[in-house]
């Protein structure tokens, strides 16, 4: 049988004549592809021009995203044949006599609308900006894509019922408000547009949900950072149950600890694990163990809690604000249809699973690894080294290859092999020390360690940052090269995000920050907080925000993505939050401060976790 990508793959498509050509087609007003080296780009902006290794890729982002917004298997098999019809997985397609491009074919105003908070938020959790040349990033464009079909699905669901599958094409190509009266639909052109559903669409589907379903076997393989196998590695592997009866991908976080299996094991001396069979695009959570986590597993003490235990006289708005989330969102959780019906011992979920982050919330995977390792939640963070989740893709993919073998999913950790070797001899030398000779040095505490700059601020972003600000290389004062310390939290959020004022203040600066990415500086009234890793602007645009005043919670900016010179991207995109406790003049005394080890950074930085833990969602 072939596999999805053979039956999905397109051929270029017809060139548009240079006299039917619009001004305001994009094969006008940008004729030419510019992106950065290692970029997902067509080779011309025709539909389906693109080699077919980009259009695999394509794929792939389109089955990730899908299953991570929970769609069933049909649903992901119907957005990715909208796609093929609409751009041929081109990311940079652009129509000749209308404003149509990118993955979606997206005209301008799809791209006002899809800006609309009641429009993408509403269903993807953030803004999706495809202004622009963001209209042919491959990844917003992906998001375009999944943002369309789950409006038109509800527009054709809403009008025809159990045959919207017939019709749901229809609200793309006419556009989102489109009306299907009787008039319209005999029109000539919806005509033509349900022709290509019943050609293109509807013969495929059965085929494909069983291709995106089916079983297969999935290992996962470590290697150092300079490419060697990663042996003799501890972890845990967490595989879902079988597909559900709606025939959906099965998913890890959030889910009981019933329903999954916990593989625990060794990597072998390649750095494989054994093979896991799951269920076609399942999420599978894989955590690597700490090499002497055995050390940690009576650790009593715990801060991540399950659940939430309600204290007396505590409101639901209370917990809320303290666990970042909003008082519907505990309400729907834990079925309470009166908020202010809540009593002392009660248990509350404080979240849910709406969406699989691939850098799992703890709190979303924990009853897992406890009830794996048989240990209490106050040791997580100390047996964890790294956690991920993983969308098992389907056969015939190339993403899930290593040296030839197929589904083989390849870790990099970020310590190399002589480092890991350094490692295991300390480890296995027993230790021994003459404390005649040996002068102890007492550790220096932390710049700025404490409490909070100030109670109640607001969270700097809608939505919960996916992992802790407070562990790993996100955290405050964590190892940076040469011997440089993290100067701020980085708070892990979808690209776009919006990132919002805190309190009232005063933009100081706006600049080029760290791999084509803005800095924001406020000054807030007695401390300034530096919104770092934001989406560039223009000098032009940076310059009109100097001096400009913001209110508490306006938009300073989106969350951008870190792109090295060499043009690839960062895996992760945050928010990299940095806060000072004076509002001495910045450009005067700026932030940065070479000369100033280990932070770098000026003298009144101070630690952003107590201030985070502090603030308040709305």
């Amino acid at each position: 049988m072939a596999t999805i990508y053979e039956i999905l793959r397109s051929q270029k498509g017809a060139e548009y004549k240079k006299d039917k050509i619009k001004k305001y087609s994009y094969l006008h007003k940008k004729p030419n592809i510019d992106k950065p080296a290692g970029a997902l780009a067509g080779l011309s902006r025709i539909h389906g021009d693109v080699s077919p290794k980009v259009q695999d890729r394509i794929i792939d982002i389109l089955i990730e995203i899908g299953a991570r917004y929970k769609l069933s298997y049909r649903d992901i098999a119907h957005m990715l044949l909208m796609c093929k019809i609409e751009s041929g997985f081109n990311p940079d397609a652009a129509a000749g006599t209308t404003s149509a491009s990118g993955l979606g074919q997206f005209t301008e105003a799809g791209v006002e609308e899809a800006a609309k908070k009641h429009i993408s938020k509403k269903r993807l959790d953030f803004t999706l900006d495809l202004s622009g040349d963001y209209r042919f990033d491959a990844e917003r464009g992906a998001f375009g894509v999944l943002l369309s079909y789950m409006i038109c699905k509800e527009k054709a669901k809403k009008h025809f019922h159990e045959n919207y599958e017939k019709y749901l094409y229809i609200f793309h190509h006419e556009g989102w408000y489109f009306s299907p009266t009787a008039e319209h639909l005999a029109a000539q052109r919806v005509k033509d547009v349900r022709s290509i559903i019943n050609k293109k669409i509807l013969p495929f589907l059965d085929s494909l949900e069983k291709l995106l379903s089916q079983k297969t076997n999935l290992s996962f393989k470590l290697i150092t950072k300079d490419e060697k196998p990663h042996a003799n590695q501890p972890y845990i592997a967490i595989v879902p149950a079988a597909a559900s009866a709606k025939k959906a991908p099965s998913a890890v976080q959030g889910a009981p600890t019933a329903t999954a299996k916990h593989v625990f094991g060794k990597t072998d001396g390649a750095g494989l694990t054994q093979p896991l069979e799951t269920s076609g695009l399942s999420e599978v959570v894989f955590v690597v163990l700490n090499q002497d986590y055995k050390d940690y597993l009576n650790v009593s003490s715990s801060n991540l809690p399950e659940t939430h235990t309600v204290a007396k006289n505590e409101t639901l708005s209370r917990i809320a604000e303290e666990n970042h989330t909003t008082v519907a969102a505990l309400q729907q959780l834990n079925n309470i249809s009166d908020p202010n019906k809540i009593h002392e011992g009660q248990q509350l979920v404080v979240h849910g699973a709406d969406y699989l982050w691939r850098r799992p919330p703890m709190e979303l995977v924990q009853p897992h690894i406890m009830n794996a390792l048989n240990i209490n939640a106050g040791a997580l963070e100390c047996v964890i080294e790294h956690k991920r989740s993983h969308i098992v893709l389907p056969e015939g993919n190339e993403a899930q290859k290593s040296g030839g073998t197929e589904n083989v999913v390849v870790i990099k950790s970020g310590t190399t092999s002589a480092q890991v070797a350094a490692q295991k001899k300390e480890k296995d030398v027993p230790h021994q020390t003459k404390e005649a000779s040996i002068t102890k040095d007492v550790p220096k505490a932390s710049p700025g360690t404490g409490g909070a700059i100030r109670d109640g601020l607001l969270y700097p972003l809608p939505i919960p940052a996916s992992e802790s600000y407070k562990t790993g290389q996100r955290k405050f004062g964590a190892n940076r090269d040469k011997g440089r310390r993290h100067g701020g939290c980085d708070l892990y959020a979808p690209l776009g995000t919006e990132v919002r004022a805190m309190a009232d203040g005063v933009i100081l600066q706006c600049y080029n920050f760290y791999w084509h990415t803005d800095a924001v500086e406020v000054d807030h009234g007695g401390f300034i907080v530096r919104y770092g890793e934001v989406k560039p602007r223009s000098d032009v645009e940076r310059g009109k925000l100097v001096g400009k005043k913001v209110k508490r919670g306006e938009t300073i900016g989106n969350v951008g993505q870190l792109i090295k010179d060499n043009g690839e991207k960062y895996s992760r995109t945050m928010l990299h939050l940095e806060i000072y406790s004076s509002d001495k003049d910045t450009l005067k005394d700026r932030l940065t401060n070479k000369n100033h080890p280990p932070y770098q950074r000026r003298s009144d930085l101070v630690d952003p976790a107590p201030t985070l833990d502090k603030c308040v969602m709305k």
